[in-house]
């Protein structure tokens, strides 16, 4: 197993694993959200923090493409940190550039 993509969210790790049966998965503080099979894959999860804040965590692994992982539609880079209450998503999309 290889971590293919980590971020924090709000305090919140979230990674996403390339399994050695080629299965990729979706863990959100250490637990399986998500886990499909096969390229292309597509997972996704809803990420509640406090103050009703939601988030969309997606996840595209295509054959002819990098990993691409977004979150409420803003492409991330692996890494990074993202603390809503404080920055803000549009922050987000600028520490990925």
């Amino acid at each position: 197993m290889a971590t293919e993509f980590s971020l924090n969210l709000a305090g919140h790790p979230v990674e996403v694993i390339a399994e050695a049966d080629d299965h990729l998965a979706l863990y959100v503080d250490g637990c399986l959200r998500k886990r499909r099979q096969g390229t292309p894959s597509y997972l996704w999860t809803n990420v509640e923090l406090p103050f009703e804040d939601h988030y969309l965590v997606e996840v595209r692994r295509r054959a002819d493409a990098p990993l691409a992982v977004t979150v409420n539609g803003v492409p991330l880079a692996t890494g990074t940190q993202i603390n809503p209450q404080r920055e803000g998503l549009a922050d987000a999309s600028t520490e990925a550039r």
